[in-house]
């Protein structure tokens, strides 16, 4: 999982007056920023300038007091962001002044288009810390770390000898990467019957000691795949006018057992059955690769010694590996199931109550955020567009969405990146105070 600790705290003053307070906390605010540097702390955003611009139209303004990253958006007079001009900003992102902190615009919105001559308003926030915890990986169960290879798709199940199936696994960069999967049967007691089974054109071809033996399926059922198991166990996967089912049949064509499935679920596209000796716990074990448009699912089965026999025998689940398809959180929400066997709603929008700046009169003591993303992962955000702080730093997400479970004192997060969803809980998100840098007057490219 990918987090990022931001670790940050307030600054204690008492003052008896607000002019003593304004100078007092300006020449020690600006003191401790002069010699402290690193008191701005926060999570460094890929698409900030390692050094601060010193061209355009000048904004200076006092630092609220309290420790923290610095995010300072351009407004038009309508109160719509144009510009997020510093996100998550250091001592790197701003000249440092007898008076302030400085910063210049270059009178350019966030698409690089010039603004046109008017009055502009600069505000922002100072976030201070916030806890991100890495809880989980949902959906993908071929992940298991940050390091390894993220799969994104299974490619075929394929048969490896010694009752073992390799897994081939593609990831989103192309590169295709094999898993083995055992039976955990002793190969020696292989039934050695010399028996072959292949499915040609929806049809069953079975072949005993050489000798080839007819297998009939009924006029509108369709064999799509085939395999031998214990002595005399031939399974086939069958479709049919009610669906798709995997059975068990003697090689004389004995129907024995079948494994239905319910609408909605993957269904089987591939099957291998363990040929050799158990453990005396198990009669049978078979594999199977199940599919539908939101899941692959890689199974394997085992059938008790003690199972009763018949249609409907009582298989154990051994293992099981899945793989969800989705590339959009509505498209797998219903399978990211909560403790209560809910699915997941996220919020559109939440309301932060935000520490109260003394520097500033009538200060909005709210504000409306929400989660955005980029190339360099997820970040909470004003819902106008301002980003205030990185919370995880996966590359290449595709979705993120965030909401409120248990108190609502804690946020969760979860995100994909098309190979598995991340699950986070951020906890904080309340650190933050607002300030205004000023209204100013752009007259248009001369202003520089």
């Amino acid at each position: 999982m990918r987090k990022a600790p931001l670790p940050s705290a307030i600054f204690p003053f008492a003052f008896s007056s607000r002019r003593r307070l304004l100078a007092q906390l300006g020449a020690l605010l600006l003191s401790s920023f002069i010699l402290h540097p690193s008191s701005f702390v926060c999570a460094q955003n890929e698409e900030q300038p390692a050094a601060p611009q010193r061209t355009g139209m000048k904004i200076m303004f006092l630092p609220p007091p309290m420790e923290g990253s610095l995010s300072l958006g351009i407004y038009d007079r309508k109160g719509k962001l144009v510009r997020a001009l510093v996100r998550e900003g250091t001592s790197k992102d701003f000249v440092v002044g007898l008076n302030g902190l400085i910063t210049f615009w270059d009178g350019k919105d966030d698409t690089g288009k010039l603004m046109p001559p008017g009055l502009y308003s600069a505000r922002g926030y100072s976030v201070g810390e916030v806890d991100v915890d890495g809880i989980a990986l949902h959906g993908n169960d071929w992940i298991t770390d940050d390091d390894g290879p993220r799969p994104t798709r299974l490619v075929e199940l394929r048969a490896a000898g010694d009752d073992k199936v390799t897994a081939v696994l593609r990831t989103g960069d192309g590169k295709e990467v094999d898993r083995t999967l055992s039976f955990d049967t002793d190969p020696k007691g292989n039934s050695g019957d010399g028996a072959s089974v292949s499915v040609v054109e929806g049809k069953v071809k079975l072949n005993v000691g050489g000798t080839p033996r007819d297998f009939s399926l009924a006029a509108n059922e369709v064999a799509i795949d085939a395999a031998l198991g214990a002595p005399d166990r031939l399974w086939v996967i069958v479709r049919g006018a009610t669906g798709t089912e995997v059975r068990a049949y003697t090689y004389g064509g004995e129907f024995l057992r079948r494994l239905a499935y319910t609408a909605g679920e993957p269904v089987p596209q591939r099957i291998f059955a363990a040929r050799g000796q158990f453990p005396a716990k198990w009669s049978e074990k078979i594999m199977l690769l199940e599919t539908n448009d939101r899941m692959q699912r890689v199974r394997s089965l085992a059938l008790p010694q003690k199972a009763t026999t018949g249609d409907a025998p009582a298989w154990e689940t051994v293992m099981e590996k899945e793989i969800w398809l989705g590339e959009t959180f509505d498209s797998i929400h219903d399978l990211l199931k909560r403790p209560s066997g809910k699915p997941f709603v996220p919020d559109k929008e939440f309301v932060v109550h935000l520490i109260e700046n003394p520097l500033i009169k009538n200060e909005p003591t709210t504000a409306h955020v929400d989660i955005g993303f980029n190339s360099g992962g997820s970040f909470i955000q004003t819902t106008d567009g301002l980003p205030l702080r990185r919370i995880t730093e996966t590359p290449g997400l595709k979705w993120v969405v965030i909401g409120r479970e248990g108190s609502g004192r804690q946020l969760t997060v979860f995100q994909s990146d098309g190979a598995v969803v991340e699950e986070f809980k951020a906890h904080k998100l309340a650190n933050m105070m607002a300030f205004d840098a000023g209204d100013y007057e752009w007259k248009g490219e001369g202003n520089k």
